[in-house]
């Protein structure tokens, strides 16, 4: 080794990883060639679009592509681009350290998935190039960043640490050598990834659209006269082992389902099939071509933040531009795979040129419509396949009724909620379907999940009547019952919020006397709980339950309340009301107890009670949880 060579220690997360990689992910261990090869088309990828505005680094009409080397004897595999390369240090980080690309959700998610699930993640996660040690018991990668004039060496065993260290003027690019173990003689049937042919079939099967050609040398391939030849810059002959045609340029109907299987794997890195496929071919005034994916399987960064943009791939005349183009859709979009290519976009095109394109506007508008016409034909045609998309993007879908309210029509009728029914999910048309005639409210129900929504005091009145209630149950619904307040010319009504009236006007009166009758309960229950509810008043809305707390309109919800403690900052006071069920034994024995002792302590403790069992209902939690616990207890001995 060089004076500039050093041994450095994995990341502890990578070391759990590549412990992984090793000793238990088996099943489709060729996924190894397929990121590695995408590795080598982002680099060139990234040297032709650096190249644009720094035209030294790239020689004009240079042949970019990526080579495949085998050497049977020695069981050796090369993959080699003459791509952007790397420098030391992004050696170090981008080799030696991956908690950037999500390592931990990584790991947990393997956890819960089992190995049945490993492919898929491997991609996901960016972790693609350590499944190559699934094979090798060393890999030794040697790079050099375009416009630098020394070079790095990385080399590991798959273990605690890799070694780095400095070469002189290396070529520009990255050459990845593996030295693949021997065969277990006591596991699996032995794979040769040293194989020509099999080489050749994996790369056709899972790489053949990749737009770099994917090369080996023609001696491998002597009996196979047929194979076209290409001379490459060194002056080899070689084999191209990819048909490079883009998969969108063709039309719809020559491309078969499993050629799009095969591509939305490549760039979305993943191991499902897409549920749905999208070909778009626009012309007119804007011309481009778009091929769009929507996934089976959820992501498990979905959700994450620093996830939240499009990945979509942005083409200019078959030329890549930008790999996560922020512009072609909303992040309310983001779970969709795909590639853009436009004619009519300048190859230099930038995020701020993007941004005031009206080309680009356009194309996003028709991408959306185009994804959203998609989805009502599967919620139409193809109702399962609609509820697994439902389930693992609805959340993400709804966000769109909040960013784009102009987009409420077309979204609210994708929504699918669980009712009181409980026959599953329904939409909100079918729910008004079975309002009939009139204009009776569509009722709402907001709870944490779908057990606690069941369980919820706020409906029992209207299940009692025969109303159906729709259930809520995302964290975004807080936020989409805000903006969505009717439908098809039906208003949502939210039946844990206001002052809920199943019977009308009738028991509007009915309550109002009650109230004037039990003033002095009411009363006595206001002044325990001041502080803690501005007002307890008679409800309409409970059969069987004693009391419900509820939110007044305008205030601030429960998610929103939490998710702003969670942030650090102080949610704005809740308008909370506490609801009392009058025809209740308790609330009636309550009410006698005011009558004749206004002053009794008992009554300042059952105050404590019901405003209690009220947020154990709701699934809040107690201010007080000791003293909630020795009024229980006291309660249960005197009824012993």
């Amino acid at each position: 080794m060089s004076a500039a060579a050093q041994t450095l220690r994995f990341q502890a997360e990578v070391e759990q990883l590549l412990d992984l990689m090793v000793h238990s992910l088996y099943s489709h261990r060729e996924v190894f060639l397929r990121e590695l090869v995408s590795n080598a088309s982002d680099a060139l990828d990234k040297l032709r679009l650096e190249a644009l505005s720094r035209p030294e680094l790239a020689p004009l009409g240079e042949r970019l592509a990526i080579r495949l080397e085998v050497e049977p004897a020695r069981r050796v595999l090369r993959v080699v681009d003459n791509g952007i390369g790397m420098s030391r240090q992004e050696v170090v980080e981008n080799l030696g350290t991956i908690a950037r690309s999500g390592t931990r959700r990584f790991l947990e998610a393997l956890r819960e998935k089992g190995q049945a699930g490993s492919a898929g993640l491997i991609g996901q996660f960016g972790v693609g190039f350590y499944s190559s040690f699934m094979v090798a018991d060393e890999i030794v990668v040697e790079t050099a960043r375009a416009g630098e004039r020394t070079g790095t060496r990385w080399r590991s065993d798959g273990k605690a640490s890799f070694t780095v260290e400095d070469l002189e003027r290396p070529p520009r690019g990255t050459v990845v050598e593996l030295h693949l173990k021997p065969p277990d003689p006591e596991g699996e049937e032995p794979v040769d990834f040293t194989s020509p042919a099999l080489v050749r079939e994996l790369v056709r099967r899972w790489s053949d659209f990749v737009e770099w050609p994917i090369e080996m040398a023609a001696a491998h391939f002597a009996q196979a006269q047929e194979l076209p030849r290409e001379t490459a810059a060194d002056g080899l002959e070689v084999v191209v082992l990819n048909s490079r045609k883009p998969l969108w340029a063709r039309p719809k109907d020559e491309v078969s389902p499993a050629e799009h299987a095969a591509f939305y794997k490549h760039i979305a890195h993943a191991w499902d099939e897409p549920i749905e496929t999208i070909h778009i071919r626009g012309e007119g005034t804007t011309e481009y071509t778009a091929l769009l994916y929507l996934p089976t399987e959820r992501p498990v960064d979905l959700l994450d933040p620093r996830a939240e943009r499009s990945h979509v791939a942005l083409y200019v005349r078959h030329v890549f531009v930008m790999a996560d183009c922020e512009d072609l859709l909303p992040p309310w979009l983001r779970f969709v795979r795909g590639v853009v290519d436009s004619q009519d976009l300048p190859l230099n095109v930038s995020r701020e040129i993007l941004q005031q394109n009206r080309a680009v506007r356009q194309i996003r508008a028709r991408l959306v419509k185009k994804v959203l016409d998609a989805l009502e034909a599967m919620r139409d045609g193809r109702r399962e396949d609609y509820l697994r998309f439902w389930r693992a993007f609805g959340s993400v879908l709804k966000e769109g009724l909040v960013t784009e309210p102009e987009r409420a029509e077309a979204l609210s009728g994708l929504v699918l909620c669980e009712s009181s029914r409980g026959e599953g999910p329904t939409t909100l048309a079918e729910y008004v379907e079975r309002l009939g005639a009139g204009g009776e409210p569509i009722l709402c129900l907001l709870a944490d999940d779908l057990e606690a929504a069941r369980r919820s005091p706020h409906s029992e009145a209207w299940r009692a009547r025969g109303r159906e209630v729709l259930f809520f149950t995302d964290p975004v619904d807080e936020w989409v019952l805000e903006r969505l307040d009717q439908f098809r010319g039906r208003q949502l009504e939210r039946v844990d919020r206001g002052a809920a009236l199943p019977g009308g006007e009738a028991q509007r009166e009915e309550l109002e006397r009650k109230e004037r009758d039990e003033r002095p309960l009411l009363e006595a229950l206001e002044q325990r709980l001041r502080g803690r509810v501005e007002r307890v008043r008679f409800s309409g809305r409970l059969v069987d339950s004693a009391a419900v707390l509820v939110d007044e309109r305008g205030s601030v919800g429960p998610h929103l309340e939490r998710l702003m403690r969670q942030t650090g900052h102080e949610p704005p006071p809740r308008h909370r009301v506490l609801e009392l069920n009058p025809g209740h034994p308790l609330v009636e024995r309550l009410a006698l107890l005011a009558r004749e002792q206004p002053a009794s302590p008992r009554l300042a403790d059952f105050a404590e009670l019901l405003h209690g069992q009220a947020l154990l209902a709701e699934g809040s939690p107690l201010p007080d949880p000791a003293r909630f616990g020795r009024l229980v207890s006291e309660l249960m001995l005197a009824a012993v």
